[in-house]
């Protein structure tokens, strides 16, 4: 059976979940007595594909799809069962109900589907993913980076004066190109100790840009002592001069600080994709602190304010996006149309009505809209802006900026091999930079 949507930025740190574990995550937020059965399921579940006992796979698979109506992994893995154990049509339905949800979780070239692929069962499916596949494109190319060995993630628009800024995973560094079309780097490779770069913010107010890093083994000049060391640092935005940085303390665990988030106050928040916490770094101080604790998500991405600075929303890659009361430190789950899954999201940017996000734990890949209802109580609707892009190799999060969404169409991470640090660099090419228009008012 194969992996399916594993966190992006964790590909950095070759930490890759099984489908098996994906299939039942329910963020420990609203964790209920029904989570330890689908726990156990999905262990029976384990066990009974390990020992190729296919039937009794299915039977666990589809007792845990009644726990989770609706969860994609589970319609996957239930469908996996179906075709190991012959049954084409219910195989296909299953992957059918997918469709629907326009998701492709990787049946065409899952060997779980082997037996049944010379069957006309298959043949209507693989036609009605012919066209799933088809690219949804309204983007056009907004610039290009020439350099190929940047691995480039992160991107944030001065808005005094238009200059962008690219964070590089691979050369350690920021790129600043200006309005004119001027490329130099904002910071040296490696400059102040800085590691691979995974996202960037601007504090136009004080002039400071921030920007965090972790370890890549595949990042250049790694060292083994470099291993699991993540923090934020701050330049001035002028002179690139490192104001202040702030590394998490080594504590035994998995960390790499990713999206960012700026208060009206100044205080900077930052999401820990690999210990799904969330840090604050409060305006002059040099220390992160613990907002969220580890255990209230499953993996935090995407950070965005509501306008009030009251509410922090919170993309979770495993289960879509959380309200968190900025006072109380409580997180709610926004519902969401029927017939939408919102788990995979990388980043969110903030829009009037709501945010824009770039869906990377499904193909096709796409950026959706999603639209925010009344007092933001919920989200009630979803839009696919862009899919399945031609110059797509690893899209990721963006950033709003004068009408647009700016974002990486390539960031190329799967060039980069978490455990032995290869680098793939004769596949590597120059870093292609989108601009997707938003919709008026917008």
């Amino acid at each position: 059976m194969k992996r399916v949507g594993s966190v992006a930025v964790l590909i950095l740190l070759a930490i890759p979940p099984s489908i098996f574990a994906l299939a039942v995550q329910t963020s420990a937020a609203s964790a209920s007595p029904a989570a330890d059965t689908l726990a156990s399921l999905n262990a029976e579940a384990r066990k009974a594909y390990q020992q190729k006992d296919y039937p009794r796979f299915l039977s666990f698979e589809k007792r845990a799809l009644e726990l989770s109506p609706g969860n994609p992994r589970l319609i996957y893995n239930v469908a996996c069962g179906d075709a190991l154990t012959g049954d084409s049509h219910a195989a296909v339905a299953k992957l059918d109900q997918l469709l629907a949800l326009k998701l492709d979780l990787g049946a065409e070239t899952d060997e779980d589907f082997s037996a049944i692929r010379s069957t006309e069962d298959w043949a209507g499916f693989k036609s009605r993913l012919a066209q799933l596949r088809k690219p949804i494109v309204r983007s056009t190319v907004a610039f290009q980076l020439s350099d190929p060995d940047l691995l480039a993630t992160g991107i944030a628009v001065d808005s005094k004066n238009g200059d962008t800024y690219i964070a590089s995973v691979r050369e350690r560094k920021i790129v600043r190109r200006s309005k004119d079309g001027g490329v130099s780097d904002f910071i040296s490779p490696a400059q102040d100790g800085f590691l691979a770069g995974a996202s960037v913010a601007i504090d136009t107010q004080r002039n400071v840009l921030f920007a965090s890093t972790a370890t890549a083994p595949f990042m250049a000049d790694y060292q083994k002592g470099d291993a699991a060391r993540s923090g934020v640092f701050a330049f001035d935005l002028k002179s690139g001069k490192l104001l202040r940085k702030a590394l998490l303390p080594n504590d035994g665990k998995q960390h790499f600080l990713n999206a960012l988030a700026l208060d009206q106050n100044g205080n900077l928040y930052v999401s820990d994709s690999a210990h799904s916490g969330i840090y604050k770094l409060a305006l002059g101080k040099k220390e992160l602190e613990v907002f969220v604790p580890g255990n209230v998500f499953r993996a935090t991405q995407g950070l965005a304010f509501s306008r009030d600075d009251k509410v922090l929303y919170v993309a979770d890659y495993s289960d879509g996006v959380w309200a968190l009361d900025m006072a109380s430190k409580k997180p709610r789950q926004l519902e969401s149309p029927s017939g939408v899954w919102l788990g995979g999201l990388d980043g969110l940017s903030g829009v009037p009505d709501g945010f824009i996000a770039v869906q990377i734990g499904v193909q096709p890949q796409r950026v959706l809209h999603l639209r925010l209802g009344p007092g933001g109580e919920n989200i009630s609707s979803v839009d696919i802006m862009e899919m399945n892009h031609p110059d797509y190799d690893g899209p990721i999060q963006g950033t709003v900026a004068n009408g647009a969404f700016l974002y990486v169409a390539n960031s190329q991470l799967e060039l980069g091999n978490g455990q032995t640090g290869a680098f793939a660099a004769d596949r590597a090419r120059p870093t292609i930079v989108l601009r997707l228009p938003l919709a008026p008012g917008n």
